[in-house]
């Protein structure tokens, strides 16, 4: 079990929800974790690594160019963000007492730039659990992610030069059943086996592997047979509707 904090978590989340939506690609991330999670199922998924990353690129730009529009009040938030993930910041005054100093906020950040980095891979995790039930937002996420397609090295691709198909984790078959409802994305078909016996669940990638799509768990869906048989290697677009938990 992890305790969550959602400390301003909704800010932090709609800056990725808003990122993808513009089409903000992947950048300043570490490419040995991006290779992995892309091509082997990590509980570290593609997501986790694109929402701290693009956090800290966000941070760092904004502290850069808009600093000297921040007060004693705002740093102040900042460090309460940083007191509630248990995370210390190594350099804790801002220097506002140097009244010439128009950098000092950005000169902050530069040397707190480890502790941001620790701060936004824990706030990372609970973004992911926020977003990761949004299926409109992961098929957006996973058409942009496969931009990045040219880090995976040829020796990790098939003859065809796509990700090499590997088995799904039963981990992650268990997460996405419950994202899902237990229901087939497509067709609203229940799978729970509660009602009915005669169906039986089907994992596919929501951007195929012959589309450059990853075996990621962002990017696997539930279907029934049916559907998954009719969709093949083809994209479609998933049916939008949720099941009211109340």
């Amino acid at each position: 079990m992890i305790e969550y904090k959602f400390e301003s978590i909704y800010l932090f989340a709609d800056i990725i929800y808003q990122s993808v939506k513009d089409e903000v690609e992947f950048w300043n991330f570490d490419t040995n974790e991006f290779i992995q999670s892309a091509t082997t199922f990590q509980k570290k998924s593609l997501l986790h690594i694109y929402s701290e990353s693009t956090l800290f690129n966000y941070f760092n730009r904004e502290f850069r160019k808009n600093g000297d529009c921040y007060d004693k009040n705002s740093i102040d938030e900042w460090q309460s963000i940083f007191s509630a993930y248990n995370v210390n910041l190594r350099f804790p005054d801002c220097g506002f007492d140097d009244a010439e100093d128009d950098d000092c906020v950005y000169d902050w950040f530069l040397n707190n730039e480890v502790c941001f980095r620790e701060l936004f891979e824990i706030i990372s995790v609970e973004v992911v659990h926020i977003l990761f039930a949004n299926k409109k937002f992961l098929l957006k996420f996973n058409e942009l992610a496969r931009k990045s397609f040219d880090e995976i090295p040829n020796t990790l691709l098939s003859e065809k030069g796509t990700i090499k198909r590997t088995a799904i984790p039963k981990w992650v078959k268990k997460a996405v059943f419950y994202r899902d409802y237990g229901r087939c994305v497509f067709c609203n078909k229940d799978l729970t086996g509660i009602f009915s016996t005669m169906t039986s669940s089907n994992y596919d990638h929501i951007i195929p592997l012959n589309k450059q799509g990853f075996n990621d768990i962002c990017n696997i869906q539930l279907s029934c047979e049916n559907c998954n048989k009719r969709k093949g290697a083809k994209e479609e677009k998933t049916i939008y509707k949720y099941e009211p938990r109340w």
